[in-house]
C-alpha cells in the first residue's frame, strides 16, 4: 500500500502564477440621462467588442446621490424613512436584455429584496455595512432621511440578477458583438419610502447616477487558451427570477392563482402577502408598503403543476403559528441545518435608554434583555399588522417604547429535488414547468377584513451562451 505525505510535508505544491492579465476600474455613466425622477428608467449598456475582456459582476455597484425633496401640506421640508431593504426600495423593476432578446425581467424587485434582506442578512451587516451602503438598520425600518441633511449618496451592489448569480461564479465576457443593457425603473415615491403622515407629499431625486464595476482584460495568448479550451462557445448557468401576483379579497377562505412561470427548471417559488392599505391604499404614504408582509390568516398552501401537487402534502399553518411555513422555507434556500445562519424576521424589539444615539433593534437570539414594557408581538406571527409604525425606543429606561405594527411572515416552496443540499455546481434539478399551467392554491381562515396582494417570485435556471464563432451574440435558454 501507497503511502503519502500530509499537505503540510508536500513542497511541490506552490500557487501557480495567474495568466498574464490586468484589472481596471471603470465608472459607467447611463446612457439616457444623468439625474432621474419617481417612476423614471436608468438605463445602463455594459461595453461590447472588447477583446479578451471581462466583467466581474460581484465587484459590481449602483451609486447614485439621493434627494429627499418631501414637504408637509404648508410646503415645509419632511423626514423619511426607508423600508428595511434601504435604498433597494426605490428600484421597481430590474431588466437584462441583449440585442433586443430578454435575459431576465424582474418586477417588484424592492419587495423580493425586502424579503430576501430579512432572510439572508445578518443583523451585524444591516447596522453595520449595510447601513452606510444601502442604508438598511436592522430595525423594522430602513434608515431616515431627515430634512437638515436631505441628500446622502448609496451604493447598492448587484442582486437579484442572472448576471450576479452565476452558478458557478463566472466572469461576464464584454468581447459579444451586442452589448448587455440593464435597466433600473424606479419606485414612485409614495411605495418607495414612508413620509409621517397622510397629508406629507413624498418625493426624491436621483444624481449623479453611475454603475461601477472592475473589468479584467486578458492579454492575447491567455485568450487564446480559453478560446481554444471552450472553442468559442461561453455557457453560463445562473438563477434568475421573475414576478407574479394576484389579490386575495377581504375574508375570503381560498385562492387560486394561475401564475405563468414557463421555465424548464423551477427551483423554488417565494410567498409574499401585503395588505392593500398600505401596497396602494390610504395607508401608501406614511406605510412600510414593501416591507410589511402579513400572514393573512394562511392555514395551508401548496402548488399545482398541470394538477400534481407540490409538495405531495401541503404546508400547513394551522395554529396560527409559522414554524412549519419557516421550516419549509429554510429548506428552500438550503439553510434548514444551518445553525450559524440568522434573520431579521423576529426583530421585533427596540431598547431604551440610549444616549446620544439611535434606538438599537434587538432579535430574540441576542443575550440582551430589552424592558419587558419594549417587548412587541412576534412579527413573523402577526395575520393583519397595520404596516405603519417601526416602532420606538421609550424616552428613558423603565420608560414604555412604541410598538411596531410590521410584519415579516414569508413563506416558500422548495421544487429542487435532485440536489440534497443544493450546492452542487455542476448540475440543476428543478422541476420543468415548459407548456404547464402553474397553480398557488392557498387556504384561508376568512377573518382578516382587508384585501391582500400577494406577490409570488420564481426562481429558476438560465443558461446564457455566447457562439463567438457562430452570430457572436448572447442567447438564453430558460
Amino acid at each position: 500500500m501507497a503511502e503519502v505525505f500530509s499537505e503540510s510535508l508536500d513542497f511541490s505544491k506552490v500557487k501557480q502564477r495567474a495568466v498574464q492579465s490586468r484589472s481596471y476600474r471603470v465608472k459607467l455613466p447611463p446612457s439616457n440621462a444623468t439625474s432621474f425622477a419617481p417612476s423614471q428608467t436608468i438605463e445602463f449598456n455594459l461595453p461590447a467588442n472588447q477583446a479578451g475582456t471581462y466583467w466581474n459582476s460581484n465587484q459590481c455597484y449602483l451609486k447614485f446621490k439621493f434627494t429627499n425633496t418631501s414637504v408637509t401640506a404648508a410646503d415645509a421640508a419632511v423626514q423619511c424613512d426607508f423600508d428595511r431593504a434601504g435604498a433597494y426600495g426605490l428600484i421597481r423593476r430590474m431588466q437584462v436584455s441583449t440585442a433586443g432578446a430578454m435575459v431576465s425581467d424582474l418586477d417588484r424587485f424592492n419587495v423580493l429584496a425586502n424579503a430576501m434582506i430579512d432572510t439572508d442578512a445578518s443583523q451585524e451587516w444591516k447596522s453595520s455595512t449595510g447601513h452606510t451602503l444601502v442604508g438598511t438598520t436592522g430595525l423594522m425600518r430602513g434608515a431616515a432621511i431627515d430634512t437638515g441633511s436631505p441628500s446622502r449618496i448609496y451604493c447598492l451592489p448587484l442582486i437579484l440578477s442572472p448576471l450576479s448569480q452565476t452558478s458557478p461564479h463566472r466572469l461576464i465576457p464584454l468581447f459579444s458583438l451586442s452589448a448587455l443593457q440593464i435597466r433600473f425603473t424606479l419606485e414612485e415615491a409614495a411605495a418607495a419610502f414612508k413620509v409621517p403622515s397622510l397629508t406629507d407629499v413624498p418625493g426624491y431625486a436621483l444624481s449623479d447616477v453611475e454603475l461601477v464595476y472592475q473589468a479584467t482584460e486578458l492579454s492575447p495568448g491567455a485568450q487564446g487558451m480559453i478560446d481554444q479550451m471552450t472553442g468559442g462557445r461561453y455557457d453560463i448557468l445562473a438563477t434568475s427570477y421573475m414576478h407574479s401576483s394576484a389579490t386575495l379579497q377581504a375574508q375570503n377562505s381560498g385562492l387560486t392563482a394561475n401564475l405563468g412561470f414557463s421555465v424548464s427548471s423551477l427551483e423554488r417559488v417565494i410567498i409574499c402577502h401585503r395588505k392593500n392599505i398600505t401596497v396602494s391604499g390610504t395607508n401608501q404614504r406614511n406605510g412600510y408598503s414593501l416591507g410589511s408582509r402579513c400572514a393573512a390568516g394562511l392555514q395551508q398552501y401548496s402548488l399545482l403543476i398541470n394538477s400534481e401537487q407540490f409538495p405531495s402534502r401541503p404546508i400547513v399553518r394551522g395554529d396560527g403559528h409559522g414554524a412549519e411555513p419557516l421550516a419549509e422555507m429554510l429548506l428552500a434556500s438550503h439553510s434548514l441545518v444551518d445553525f450559524n445562519s440568522g434573520s431579521g424576521l423576529n426583530n421585533g424589539f427596540t431598547a431604551g435608554g440610549i444616549t446620544g444615539g439611535e434606538a438599537i433593534g434587538f432579535s430574540r437570539s441576542a443575550n440582551l434583555k430589552p424592558n419587558a414594557s419594549t417587548i412587541l408581538q412576534d412579527p413573523f406571527e402577526t395575520d393583519d399588522p397595520g404596516g405603519t409604525s417601526a416602532g420606538a425606543a421609550g424616552a428613558a429606561i423603565g420608560t414604555a417604547a412604541t410598538a411596531s405594527n410590521v410584519g415579516t411572515f414569508l413563506c416558500a416552496i422548495e421544487l429542487e429535488s435532485g440536489v440534497s443540499d443544493g450546492k452542487s455546481s455542476h448540475i440543476y434539478s428543478g422541476v420543468s414547468t415548459l407548456a404547464s399551467t402553474v397553480q398557488y392554491v392557498g387556504t384561508y381562515s376568512g377573518t382578516v377584513n382587508a384585501d391582500i396582494t400577494v406577490d409570488f417570485f420564481a426562481n429558476y435556471t438560465i443558461l446564457m451562451s455566447l457562439a463567438m464563432n457562430g452570430t457572436g451574440t448572447w442567447s438564453v435558454s430558460v
